[in-house]
């Protein structure tokens, strides 16, 4: 009370005189709240099965909150990427020593499609997400990372070779041939499929 008729905010009044926070929240949770989707598909995708997606997801977050006060505003999402591209390949490290490589889309994921979707649309989703998912199971995870952080997750090359910490020129590359295995792997996949039909 005193500090307020001498002009001087006091902790409990300068929450109150501060100006409302415009964007997404500077903080873990605003982080997790954000980012959470796109890590969870991330791993996903760099091949993490789909039993150890949860964790694989919440240690993502658990380093990105011991490490806060590194991340950079800005750079949260780089940051993010970064470390699940690590939990990943550890993952897979885990999973191979287990003889479990990849475990097929689950309809966890079918709920991101469109709800109206007629049967057959549906069934083609999931023929298309299972081809998807077998293609970059094949592709070594050098490969794979940049591909998918490209193709489904929109990064410009410059941003995949400063994740992954390789030259531009490598990054460039592994795209390249990333494109061409997955296009050859999907094309077989496809003809797999197509084999039994009428």
């Amino acid at each position: 009370m005193l500090g307020s008729r001498l002009g001087a905010a006091t902790p409990g009044t300068a929450a109150l005189e501060a100006p409302a926070a415009v964007g997404p929240r500077r903080d873990v949770h605003g982080l997790f709240q954000t980012h959470y989707a796109a890590v969870w598909r991330l791993l996903r995708r760099f091949g993490v099965p789909l039993a150890q997606l949860d964790d694989a997801a919440q240690e993502v977050f658990w380093v990105a909150a011991r490490r806060f006060a590194d991340i950079q505003a800005g750079r949260e999402k780089a940051f993010l990427y970064g470390v699940a591209l690590r939990v990943a390949t550890n993952e897979l490290r885990r999973a191979q020593a287990q003889a479990e490589l990849t475990r097929p889309l689950a309809d966890v994921e079918l709920v991101l499609a469109d709800l109206a979707a007629t049967p057959e649309e549906s069934l083609e989703l999931r023929q298309a997400l299972r081809v998807l998912d077998r293609a970059l199971a094949h592709l070594p995870l050098e490969l794979r990372s940049v591909l998918v952080l490209f193709e489904l997750e929109g990064l410009e090359v410059s941003k995949i070779a400063e994740i992954e910490g390789i030259p531009l020129g490598t990054a460039s590359s592994r795209l390249r041939r990333a494109r061409e295995e997955f296009s050859a792997v999907a094309k077989r996949l496809r003809a797999t499929l197509n084999h039994g039909r009428p």
